[in-house]
């Protein structure tokens, strides 16, 4: 911000004032509406003393509204629940010559010190030798919290992409999702990509199910964002790894009317190669030949005052259309997608105390998408395949809001709000999807979709935040409660006996199937799931941001959360209390001047159950499993498809294998005894000024899963448990996958021999043998920013870390499954063997830079760089019996993982391969580089911008297949090498141009 000034004196953003002004101003009611922050500070004489009875006005230069205090005895101030926008301020006294600083920027969830002196009228020229001028303090005494925030205008000088995670990006500490299903997902401090919490206007507007980013927004309609990546305060919770904080825009007393166009052509948009696996067949998800991207968007909004100072409008409609063709092995897609997304917003400010806001949103997203039939090898495209399928996703947000002061000291601020996500397919065809995964992974159907799924997402909530201001306190309290109801129904394409997921395998040893090894055959799986059910969330808290001594400051926050999540009649399968997580922060002002402080940090982060698992561990599941003989084969040795798109086949080779049958008893599919999931996390840092406008910082972290929930398999270990007691299994499903704390017992109720009456069943942590959850992160961070000149300014960091452990959280990269708290991991122990070591989420090394450079008052050259280092990789093999969990003797020397395939870690020769031992991926290095026009047409504003995203067209690999064997044709040989070990499966996007114009009027 540069400096104004008005008279001969101006406000100081004074570095030396009184400890109070430089220390409270945490207490920020992050979740009231619009974002709304504080100001306070400290109102001198001439001769360093405090003066009493200080007006200050604050006057929003957009909207004309007044806001005015006064000081204290002690000459002390404080204004919350200010909109964000910028400010004129005026500060008198009888007597004393009045002050006026022209511009005062105020930011979401940040709180601005502004500390000013006073000299009486007719004071000579030596009592002013002291003025120094207008600074804005680049280190925050207030407060510990990592991030960095970022303003509409701010983004719009650089290549920013629109949503959350191309702004998160930014902070340090923060990684690329390890999975393509991962929505983009970023990873915060270690942590997975689903354990984020992201809030718009007050609102949580995470991604309902599965947690995975957040649901899609009206960039244009955004005035500033805010990624906290540690230390966050006690006001928020429900995620352990960082928070994204956003605000819009709303009116003001200018109407204004303003279009945004954005054009990405694919003419300007590059390709990478494809890429073939070892039998020639082009990869499921790298053929390239047939792809095609195009993005238009148009923006128009307008704004404005319907009672001047008073009642204020905003409305954007932002129409998207995009078009997106593709071809996999067998089938070339054709996808044209519609979304009419709009946001609307009044803002009724009642008075200088109290205010009032409603919101609503629409991001419903339709799309039909056309199949035809393909041939990857002559790259030609064949007939249609059945109908253009129509799908939908999206829905509606609606929030009310209300800032109001009880007196002076006393201040409220409350949100009440909805957010609705629905998803629904329609196939094309009835045709099944059948892959043979015998050499490589090849697509036999032409199916258009191999699921059918329907789902609906709501989630209802509350926040009410209280801050109540003492002399060297300041305290905010308050509660949040949320409900999400849950709609769900999922099944498999086919008709009759054509539904499911048909697979060609070849067998391994005492396989599964039947088959003796070798063999070749067919598997069918069909898995339903149908729910409706709920999931709330309680919690309090309350933060004390207290002045203990002139230097230094100490925030003590406290929240306290419960969790519930119900089967579909209502009975809780989670229902978790007694969560109580301590938010501390220590702030010293190292010189006494505000120009350098230390800082300490400890929180603890609970992790709720995630709405996935009412899908995929409280819903009526039904699953099961048919194996056939091969039977009449093409050519190439696949099965020839029938009429209605299912595989010949030849004889059953054994019974259906129930793993599920729909049971939702609460006693059966989670322990009793089920703990949350948390996780601590220490912080110790040094900021300073530098140069004047830029602060340079470090900051060294420590975060330590606690305690994760999981699901487990506990068939092997429970059939032994039922047998010692002499109780018969009469469930008749094979597997029993109960939510469970990894290396804590587990307490299981359920009449499992049908005699009417309910067998309770304890199975101790020595029986389970499973290895307790870890995951740490260890990293030191380097940041500088600020601005370089009045043209020139930058976000840098540098960051070292190291995540290991045995698990990566909610999701797993390892197998590219979004399937929040439902992955592979733990469903065995044998599973875990050798899963001890580097994590996906483990990058060593990140360097990144985000800046603009006003090359004239017109043209800014933006950009955004990065290079990180890949991640490890790992050799997945079948799990050896007779080793490790799987020794004989051990309570899960069934070793079942096998059934799983090649996903234990472990050689081609049986020997351990640690997790993340063997290599790492190559350094992803990206520029992004814009170039914006700003000039004037018969008075109205017109931008022009292209950027280049990924300007060298890099293609570094993402993710590689880490199958490092599969099963053996050959008699008396179990397994041979993997050819396509190594396999790029995912890499960059490559590079495209985007162009925008802008007008406003």
């Amino acid at each position: 911000m540069r400096n104004n000034k008005k008279n001969t004196q101006a406000i100081r953003h004074t570095l030396a004032a009184s400890a109070i002004a430089l220390a409270l101003g945490s207490a920020v009611p992050v979740h009231a509406a619009d974002g709304n922050s504080l100001v306070r500070g400290n109102i001198v004489s001439g001769q360093g003393s405090e003066l009493n009875e200080v007006e200050l006005v604050f006057t929003h230069k957009a909207k004309g509204l007044t806001f005015s205090t006064t000081t204290n005895a002690q000459g002390e101030y404080i204004l919350r629940n200010l909109p964000v926008g910028q400010y004129q301020v005026t500060i008198s006294k009888d007597g004393f010559e009045s002050v006026m600083e022209e511009l005062v920027q105020v930011n979401i969830g940040q709180s601005v010190l502004l500390d000013a002196q006073l000299y009486r009228v007719g004071a000579t020229d030596i009592e002013r030798i002291a003025v120094s001028g207008t600074a804005i303090r680049r280190v925050d005494m207030a407060s510990s919290t990592a991030g960095v925030t970022y303003t509409d205008e701010e983004i719009k000088a650089m290549p920013v992409n629109t949503g959350f995670e191309s702004i998160a990006l930014l902070a340090p500490g923060t990684a690329e999702p390890g999975g393509s299903d991962f929505k983009g997902a970023s990873s915060f401090g270690g942590s997975s990509s689903a354990e984020n919490g992201y809030y718009f206007n007050g609102l949580n507007v995470t991604s309902i199910r599965t947690g995975l980013g957040s649901i899609r927004l009206p960039w244009e309609a955004i005035a500033q964002t805010q990624v906290k990546t540690g230390g966050v305060s006690p006001e928020f919770g429900g995620a352990l790894g960082g928070i994204v904080n956003a605000v819009s825009k709303s009116g003001d007393n200018d109407f204004k009317l303003g279009v945004e166009m954005r054009y990405d052509p694919n003419s300007l948009r590059d390709q990478h190669d494809s890429i073939y696996q070892s039998n020639g067949v082009v990869g499921y998800d790298t053929n390239t030949q047939q792809s095609d991207e195009s993005f238009k968007e148009i923006q128009v909004w307008t704004s404005g005052a319907l009672i001047e100072d008073s009642l204020f409008f905003y409305g954007l409609l932002a129409p998207r259309r995009e078009n997106h063709t593709w071809a996999r092995q067998t089938v070339y897609n054709d996808r044209d997608r519609e979304e009419d997304r709009w946001f609307a917003k009044l803002d009724w400010f009642i008075s200088e105390d109290h205010s009032v806001g409603f919101s609503a949103m629409n991001n419903k997203r339709t799309w039909d998408t056309t199949s035809y039939g393909y041939d990857w090898e002559t790259n030609v495209i064949g007939e249609q395949r059945g109908v253009a399928a129509p799908g939908e996703d999206g829905g509606k947000v609606y929030s009310l809001n209300y800032n109001g002061y009880i007196n002076d000291f006393f201040s409220v601020s409350a949100v009440l709000g909805r957010v609705s996500e629905n998803v629904e397919n329609v196939v094309a065809s009835t045709e099944p999807g059948v892959w043979d995964e015998r050499d490589g992974f090849v697509t036999v159907s032409s199916h258009t979709a191999s699921s059918v799924t329907e789902e609906e997402f709501v989630r209802d909530q509350f926040k009410l935040d209280f801050t109540w201001d003492l002399e060297m306190h300041s305290v905010s309290f308050g509660l949040d409660y949320s409900k999400i109801t849950v709609d769900y129904y999922e099944g498999q394409n086919g008709l009759g006996e054509a539904q499911g997921w048909w697979t060609i395998l070849t067998a391994s040893e005492d396989d599964i199937s039947g088959a003796p090894q070798g063999t070749d055959y067919i598997e069918r799986r069909v898995r339903t799931r149908e729910v409706d059910s709920d999931s709330t969330a309680l919690a309090f808290y309350v933060n004390d941001s207290w002045q203990a001594t002139d230097n230094l400051v100490l925030n003590l926050g406290f929240r306290y959360s419960e969790f519930e999540n119900t089967v579909s009649d209502g009975r809780a399968f989670v229902d978790m209390k007694d969560q109580f997580a301590p938010r501390l922060q220590a702030i010293y002002d190292l010189h006494g001047d505000g120009s350098a402080k230390i800082f300490a940090t400890y929180g603890r982060y609970f992790q709720p159950v995630s709405v996935n698992m009412n899908v995929t561990q409280g819903s009526s599941s039904i699953e099961w499993f048919e194996y056939y003989a091969l039977d009449e084969v093409d050519a190439n040795g696949q099965p020839v498809l029938g009429a209605d798109g299912s595989p010949s086949r030849g004889a059953q080779l054994r019974d259906r294998y129930w793993r599920q049958r729909g049971i939702t008893e609460p006693g059966l599919i989670a322990s009793s005894s089920l703990k949350p999931m948390y996780s601590d996390e220490f912080t110790l840092g040094y900021q300073q000024e530098v140069f004047g406008d830029m602060a340079l910082g470090i900051r060294a972290i420590y975060r330590d899963l606690g305690r994760s929930v999981e699901d487990t398999d506990v068939g092997p270990v429970l059939a032994k448990k039922l047998a010692e007691m002499g109780i018969t299994d009469n469930v008749g499903q094979s597997s029993y996958y109960v939510l469970n704390n990894p290396g804590e017992a587990i307490t299981m109720s359920y009449d499992f021999d049908g005699d009417g009456q309910v067998d309770e069943i304890s199975l101790s942590a020595e029986e389970l043998a499973l290895q307790q959850a870890k995951r740490k992160y260890l990293a030191l961070e380097f940041t500088l920013e600020g601005s370089i000149t009045d043209r020139l300014r930058i976000n840098s960091s540098y960051t070292w870390s190291h995540s290991y452990g045995n698990t990566e959280g909610l999701v797993k990269t390892d197998n590219n499954q979004a399937d929040p708290g439902w992955t592979t991991s733990y469903d065995y122990a044998d599973l875990m063997d050798n899963g001890y070591g580097n994590l996906p989420n483990d990058h060593r090394h990140a360097f990144k830079f985000a800046g603009a450079y006003e090359l004239t008052d017109e043209l800014t050259l933006g950009m955004v760089a990065r290079a990180i280092s890949g991640r490890p990789t790992n050799y997945l093999s079948l799990h050896p019996r007779n080793v490790d969990s799987c020794k004989n003797g051990s309570p899960w020397d069934a070793c079942v993982s096998r059934d799983y395939g090649h996903v234990s870690h472990y050689d081609e020769n049986g020997n351990a391969a640690p997790r993340g031992s063997i290599d790492t991926l190559p350094w992803l290095t990206n520029i992004d580089l814009s170039m914006t026009y700003n000039t004037e047409i018969s008075g109205h504003d017109l931008m022009l911008k292209a950027t280049v995203y990924n300007l060298l067209n890099n293609d570094a690999a993402l993710d590689i297949t880490e199958t490092r064997t599969r099963n053996s044709s050959v008699e008396g040989q179990e397994l041979e090498l993997n050819p396509d070990y190594g396999l790029v499966t995912r890499r960059q996007e490559e590079r495209y141009i985007s162009l925008v114009a802008r007008f406003t009027f």
